[in-house]
C-alpha cells in the first residue's frame, strides 16, 4: 500500500521512467472527456513499457520510508491466486446445503459475489462431466487435487495440482477423470448469469441431453 504526493510520482518517472512518463502524458493530452469520463488516447499509451511499479521506481527512488506489516498476507493479483485462498480455507465457506451432488461426482458453492461463483468439483474416478459451454459466463479453474483430463475446443490436455486453466465464454469444454485418485477443481465463474440452466450440452454419458 502506497502514500505518496502527487508530484513526488511524477518527477520520479521523469527521473526513472522518461519514456513512461512521455507517453502517458501524451495519452492525457490527446484523451476524449465524455460523460466526466476521460477516455485515454490508446496509440500514445500502448507505447509504455510494461513494468511493475516495484521495479519501475521502488527500486530506484532513494526518498522513501516503510512501514512492517506484521499480518499474512496474499496480492490476490489474479483469479489464480482468488483460487488457492479459497481451496486453503474453504472450510471457512462450507455449508451442507451448498453442496450437490451429479452422476459424475459433486461441487459445492463456496461463495456468491456480485456476477462472480466460486466453486469447489470434485470428479470421481472415471467420472465424465458432459461437453457444454455457456453463454453468459467464463470459469477460471485451479486444479487442487489430482490430474483431470480438460477439453478446450480442439484441444486435450491434462493438468496437474496448482495449475490453472481458463475457459473463455463460448468455448465448448468438458473435465475427466480416469484415473484412480479423485480430482478437486476450485471454479471461479465469473458472468451475468450463473446459474446451472446456462449450460448448453453436446455430449454427456449419463444420458442428460434431451
Amino acid at each position: 500500500m502506497f502514500f505518496l504526493r502527487k508530484d513526488s510520482i511524477i518527477n520520479n518517472f521523469k527521473k526513472f521512467q522518461p519514456k513512461t512518463y512521455k507517453n502517458c502524458l501524451a495519452s492525457v493530452h490527446k484523451s476524449k472527456y465524455r460523460n466526466n469520463i476521460y477516455y485515454l488516447n490508446k496509440s500514445s499509451f500502448v507505447k509504455s513499457i510494461e513494468k511493475s511499479f516495484d521495479y519501475a521506481i521502488l527500486e530506484k527512488t532513494k526518498n522513501i520510508n516503510a512501514i512492517k506489516l506484521d499480518i499474512p498476507w496474499s496480492d490476490l493479483g489474479s483469479w489464480k491466486e482468488i483460487c488457492k485462498m479459497y481451496g486453503k480455507n474453504k472450510s471457512k465457506y462450507f455449508k451442507k446445503k451448498n453442496v450437490f451432488y451429479r452422476p459424475w461426482g459433486s461441487y459445492t458453492n463456496l461463495y456468491n459475489g456480485k456476477n462472480f461463483l466460486m466453486k469447489e468439483l470434485y470428479v470421481k474416478s472415471k467420472g465424465i462431466l458432459s461437453l457444454q459451454k455457456h453463454f453468459h459466463r467464463s470459469e477460471h479453474w485451479l486444479v487442487t487435487q489430482g490430474k483431470p483430463k480438460i477439453t478446450l475446443n480442439k484441444k486435450v490436455f491434462y493438468k496437474k495440482v496448482n495449475e490453472a486453466t481458463f475457459i473463455p465464454l463460448g468455448a465448448i469444454h468438458r473435465i475427466e477423470n480416469p484415473f484412480k485418485k479423485p480430482v478437486k477443481i476450485i471454479e471461479a465463474q465469473l458472468g451475468s448469469i450463473l446459474k446451472e440452466t446456462d449450460i448448453v450440452r453436446y455430449q454427456d454419458i449419463y444420458g442428460r441431453i434431451k
